[in-house]
C-alpha cells in the first residue's frame, strides 16, 4: 500500500507549469500515438525520473537515475510481452547527438568508477589506506560541470567538455580534457581530501613548519601576486586587518589521523602576532616567538588570507580576483551575470570551503574556472602554442604523447608549457609538485575509466610513484568511519534466453573441506582489552612472512601488508584484529599476496561494555586491495582446505564481511575453505563483498553469509549451478553444495561456468548477467478498451518502478 500511495502521490499527479509536461495528459498521449517504441522510452526517461529525482526535465537535478536501462527494459517488456500492448516494432537508432546532455548521461553511466577511482583520498599514516573523498562527491561535481561547461562561468567562458560540431571527435577531446583536470585535482586535493591548502613545505634537517607558509609555499608570495596591467584591476586587495583561519576536515583529526599535524593556516594581523614562528614536527612543539621564515622569507602572517582553496588548491590575489569578477559579488555589483551575487572571495576567499552545503559546488567551479583561465585559454605567441589547438592534435594522433599532459601540468604549475618559463605568469619556483602522479593519473583516467581508444603501442610505462607520495591512482577501500553494509534489492527479470557454456578446464588441487583447528575458534568473545587504531603491524618488504602457530600469530593486532609483499597463512596460525575497531583484521595492497592453506582470521568484536559509543559495528576479517594505479599493483588471495576468514559480530550493530576485494586488478582463487559472515543485532555482513572491477573465482568453498557484487565486479563459480533471481544453488566438482544469496548493484556481473570434470543436468548461463532471467508468463486475450490500455500501461509503469526500488 505504501508503494502504490507513493505512486499515486508522485507520479500519477505529478505537473510541472515551468516544462508543461503533466503525467496523465501524456500517459494518454502515449496511447494514442500506438506505444511506439520511441516513445515509450522516452516516456519511462521522464517518469523514472519524476520517481527518482522529483522533476522531469533531464537539467533539473544532477543526481543520477540509477538502472535506467533496467526500468526501461522491465517497462517495454510488461508492456509489450506481458500485457500485448503496442508493437514492438524495430526502428532505426537516430545519429548520435554529441552535445552537452549526452556527455553528462555518459558521466552518470560511469558514476561509479569516477566515484571508486578518482573521488577517492588516501590515510597516510596507514599505508595510504583508500576510502571514498568527504570533501570531493560525484553531485556536486557533476552539477559544477553543468554549470561550468554548460551554462557558462563568466562573459562566454565554459569548461570544455564536448564540441557537437566536431561529433565522436570532439567528446574524445573534451574527455581528455575533463581527464587532464581530474588527474590534477586528484594530486592537488583529492587524494588528501582537503579543501584548503595545508603545510607540506619544511626544513628537512630540523623538521619544522613555517607559520608564514599560509602566506605563500614554493617560494610564493600569494598576497602580491597582481594580475597582468591589462587585468590588473580583478587583482582582489590584500587587507592586513583580516582574522582567518583554515577549516580542519574531519578526516584530518582523530581518530582519524592519529600522528601530530601541523596548525592549519591563518593569517593575523602584526599587530596580534608580530613574529609567526614555526612548528617542529619531532618534538610537536609550537613556538611563535621565532622570527621564522618560509620559502619566501615572510615571518609574519599579516594579509595572508589567499592560500590555496577547492579542488585545484586556487592561490593568490590574481585567481581570487578573476573568480570573483567573473562569478562573485562583483560581477552582481557591476550588473553582470553572476553564480554566487551574495558572495565576496576577495574579502573572504575562506567561502569556498566553509560549510555551507553549496560550497560543496563552489570548490569544484572555482577550480574548473581557474581551468578555462590559465589552461584552456593558453597560448605561448613565442613558439605559437595554443592549448585547445594541441588538445585536438593529441586525440588525432591516437592519445599516445605523453609530452601533451607534461605540458598541461607544466602550465598549470608554473604557468609555462616550457622551462624556463618566459611568460608573464609564470611561477618564479624550480620545484614541481607531484609530476608522475598526474601523468599516471591522466593515463589511468582515458584508459580505466573513461576507456578511450589510446595507442598502446606508443605508451612508455612510467615507474610507480614512492609510497605516499601525493596524487596516485587511488583504488577505493571503505571510508575509514563506520559504515553499515547496505543492501539494495536486485532487479528483476528480463527474458533473455540461457545459453549453454562451453566446458573449461577446472582448477587443479581441489579442496577438502576440513574443520577449522585455528584458534580462537567461534563463536568468538572478546579476548582483552580495546585496542586502539594505531596496534597495527605492517610488512613491506616485499619478503614472505609466515603465521602458523601461537608464537607467529597476532592477537588484539591488524596486519597491513603493502609494496609487493607475501602472507602465507598455514595450520595454526590466526590474525585477530582489536575490539571494537573498524579496521580489517588483515588488509593487503599494492601488488601483495595471501595464500591461505589454514588457519584463521577473523574481524573485530564490538562490544559497547569495553568502549562506549566507538565502533559499534564487527569488522572485517580481510581486505584485498589495489593500492596505486593500475592493474598490476591489484593485490591476490589464494584459499585452500581448513583456511577460515571469519567477519566480526556485533551484539549491537551490524556483522562485519568476512572478505572483501576490491579494486582493478585485485583477484581472489577460492580453492576451499569457510567465509563466514559477521552476525549482528541490526544486520549481518557479507561472506564475500567484491566492488570495483575486481573478481573472485569460486571452485569450492563453504559460505556462511550472503555475498554482494557490486560496481563492475565480477564473481565466477566453476561448477553446476542454477540461478534463480538472488539465489544461486548447485555443486563444485568436489560435490560440495553451494546454496547462497547474492546480490548485485552499479554493473556487479554474476557468471556461472560448467566445467569439463562435471556433467551437468542444466547447463548454467555462461553470460555475465546482472539480473535472472524468467519465462514469460501467459496472457489472457482481452479487448483493448481505452481504459483498459491506460490502466495496463499504468500498471506496467508501476511494477517497472517496483522491481527497481524492491517494493514489490
Amino acid at each position: 500500500m505504501v508503494a502504490f500511495h507513493q505512486w499515486i502521490e508522485g507520479v500519477q499527479s505529478y505537473s510541472n507549469d515551468e516544462t508543461k509536461w503533466e503525467y496523465l495528459p501524456q500517459l494518454k498521449l502515449l496511447v494514442e500515438r500506438g506505444l511506439v517504441p520511441s516513445d515509450v522510452r522516452f516516456f519511462i526517461d521522464k517518469v523514472s525520473s519524476v520517481l527518482t529525482r522529483g522533476c522531469d526535465d533531464f537539467f533539473c537535478s544532477p543526481h543520477t537515475i540509477n538502472f535506467l536501462k533496467q526500468r526501461r527494459d522491465n517497462f517495454e517488456t510488461l508492456v509489450y510481452d506481458i500485457f500485448k500492448l503496442g508493437s514492438r516494432r524495430i526502428q532505426p537508432e537516430p545519429p548520435t547527438v554529441y552535445n552537452y546532455e549526452y556527455a553528462e548521461k555518459w558521466l552518470h553511466l560511469k558514476r561509479p568508477k569516477i566515484e571508486g577511482n578518482i573521488l577517492t583520498s588516501k590515510h597516510q599514516e596507514l599505508g595510504t589506506v583508500q576510502y571514498y573523498s568527504q570533501a570531493y562527491r560525484f553531485v556536486p561535481f557533476l552539477s559544477a560541470l553543468r554549470k561550468a561547461a554548460n551554462y557558462g562561468v563568466g562573459d562566454g567562458r565554459y569548461f570544455f567538455l564536448v564540441d557537437p560540431e566536431q561529433g565522436l571527435r570532439g567528446f574524445n577531446a573534451g574527455l581528455v580534457n575533463l581527464a587532464a583536470f581530474l588527474a590534477n585535482a586528484m594530486a592537488e586535493s583529492i587524494d588528501h581530501d582537503s579543501c584548503e591548502e595545508f603545510h607540506w613545505e619544511k626544513d628537512i634537517a630540523t623538521g619544522r613548519y613555517a607559520i608564514s607558509n599560509s602566506c605563500g609555499q614554493n617560494a610564493r608570495n600569494y598576497g602580491t601576486e597582481s594580475c597582468p596591467p591589462w587585468q590588473s584591476f580583478m587583482t582582489c586587495p590584500s587587507s592586513a586587518d583580516v582574522t582567518l583561519q583554515a577549516s580542519i576536515p574531519e578526516t584530518s583529526e582523530p581518530p582519524f589521523r592519529l600522528v601530530p599535524q601541523p596548525p592549519p593556516f591563518q593569517c593575523m594581523p602584526k599587530s596580534n602576532l608580530p613574529s609567526s614562528g614555526y612548528w617542529e614536527e619531532p618534538t610537536n612543539t609550537l613556538n611563535n616567538d621565532a622570527n621564522y621564515p618560509n620559502s619566501y622569507g615572510r615571518t609574519d602572517i599579516e594579509g595572508c588570507s589567499f592560500w590555496g582553496r577547492g579542488v585545484l588548491h586556487t592561490r593568490g590575489t590574481c585567481n581570487f580576483g578573476k573568480f570573483n569578477f567573473h562569478v562573485g559579488s562583483r560581477a552582481a555589483a557591476e550588473n553582470r551575470p553572476s553564480l554566487y551575487p551574495d558572495l565576496d572571495f576577495c574579502s573572504d576567499p575562506g567561502l569556498i570551503c566553509s560549510d555551507e552545503e553549496r560550497t560543496m559546488d563552489i570548490r569544484w567551479v572555482v577550480g574548473m574556472f581557474e581551468w578555462i583561465d590559465r589552461v584552456q585559454e593558453y597560448y605561448d605567441s613565442t613558439v605559437d602554442w595554443n592549448y585547445m589547438r594541441e588538445l585536438y592534435k593529441y586525440v588525432d594522433g591516437g592519445m599516445s604523447d605523453d609530452s601533451f599532459i607534461e605540458k598541461v601540468n607544466l602550465i598549470l604549475a608554473r604557468g609555462c608549457h616550457l622551462y624556463p618559463c618566459s611568460t608573464y605568469f609564470a611561477v618564479k619556483s624550480d620545484r614541481f609538485l607531484y609530476s608522475m602522479e598526474k601523468k599516471m593519473n591522466f593515463r589511468n583516467i582515458l584508459k580505466l575509466i573513461f576507456e578511450l581508444p589510446l595507442n598502446e603501442n606508443s605508451l612508455s610505462t612510467p615507474p610507480a610513484p614512492p609510497l605516499g607520495s601525493g596524487g596516485n591512482f587511488a583504488q577505493p577501500n571503505e571510508p575509514v568511519v563506520n559504515m553499515s553494509p547496505t543492501k539494495p534489492p536486485t532487479a528483476r527479470p528480463t527474458t533473455s534466453q540461457v545459453q549453454t557454456p562451453s566446458p573449461v578446464k577446472s582448477a587443479t588441487n581441489p579442496p577438502t573441506i576440513l574443520p577449522v583447528t585455528a584458534e580462537p575458534t567461534t563463536p568468538r568473545v572478546p579476548t582483552g582489552s580495546p585496542i586502539e587504531v594505531s596496534d597495527v603491524t605492517q610488512w613491506n618488504d616485499g619478503e614472505t612472512h609466515v603465521v602458523n602457530s601461537k608464537e607467529t600469530s597476532f592477537l588484539d593486532e591488524s596486519i597491513v601488508v603493502t609494496r609487493n609483499t607475501t602472507l602465507l597463512l598455514e595450520d595454526g596460525g590466526y590474525i585477530e584484529a582489536p575490539l571494537n575497531t573498524n579496521w580489517p583484521a588483515v588488509r593487503l595492497s599494492i601488488g601483495s599476496i595471501l595464500v591461505g592453506t589454514g588457519g584463521a582470521i577473523n574481524g573485530s568484536y564490538a562490544d559497547p561494555s569495553f568502549l562506549e559509543g566507538e565502533y559499534e559495528n564487527g569488522g572485517d576479517g580481510l581486505h584485498i586491495n589495489n593500492g596505486q594505479s593500475s592493474e598490476l599493483t591489484g593485490s591476490k588471495g589464494s584459499f585452500f582446505n581448513s583456511v577460515a576468514i571469519v567477519g566480526g559480530d556485533s551484539p549491537i550493530g551490524v556483522g562485519g564481511n568476512a572478505l572483501y576485494v576490491n579494486g582493478f586488478g585485485s583477484e581472489a582463487k577460492i580453492y576451499g575453505g569457510s567465509f563466514i559472515a559477521g552476525k549482528g543485532s541490526k544486520d549481518n555482513g557479507y561472506s564475500i563483498l567484491v566492488q570495483n572491477s575486481a573478481k573472485v573465482h569460486v571452485y569450492s568453498g563453504l559460505f556462511d553469509g550472503e555475498i554482494k557484487v557490486d560496481r563492475n565486479a565480477e564473481i565466477i563459480f566453476y561448477g553446476c549451478f542454477m540461478r534463480d533471481r538472488l539465489q544461486v544453488t548447485g555443486t563444485f566438482a568436489d560435490e560440495t553444495y553451494l546454496d547462497v544469496l547474492i546480490r548485485t548493484s552499479y554493473g556487479g556481473e554474476i557468471t556461472l561456468t560448467a566445467v569439463s570434470e562435471q556433467d551437468c543436468g542444466t547447463a548454467p548461463s555462461v553470460s555475465p548477467t546482472n539480473f535472472p532471467t524468467v519465462s514469460p508468463r501467459p496472457t489472457p486475450e482481452f479487448n483493448h478498451g481505452e481504459r483498459t490500455t491506460l490502466s495496463f500501461v499504468e500498471i506496467s509503469l508501476s511494477l517497472a518502478s517496483l522491481l527497481l526500488v524492491g517494493l514489490f
